[in-house]
């Protein structure tokens, strides 16, 4: 499903990989470094995918009835992974054609 050309998943996806506020309160887009945006982007998908451990957990101890808010949370941590492992890729990518280039 699309919206003004933008496919739902890759908008819920971006959101979710917004690097979180450092401890004193400025993103770490506002001049942190590659690794620390890409730390924090690793930090947050692993947050997503234990949201949603602890979301079908609580379902099947009957902690929590909302089938609904499970799934959002499993397609949730879904989409980050996804999102994570194709820049993973793009990354790795990337570094194998520098190492092609000839100085």
């Amino acid at each position: 499903m699309t919206i003004n050309g933008i496919s739902i998943a890759s908008r819920i996806a971006a959101s979710q990989l917004q690097p979180a506020p450092s401890r004193d309160g400025r993103t770490s887009q506002s001049g942190g470094s590659f690794k620390e945006v890409l730390n924090e982007s690793l930090q947050k998908v692993n947050t997503l995918q234990k949201e949603a451990d602890k979301a079908i957990e609580d379902l099947v101890v009957g902690d929590q009835t909302d089938i609904a808010q499970t799934m959002v949370a499993v397609q949730k941590a879904s989409l980050s992974f996804q999102l994570m492992t194709q820049v993973r890729n793009h990354l790795v990518q990337a570094y194998e054609e520098v190492m092609r280039m000839q100085v």
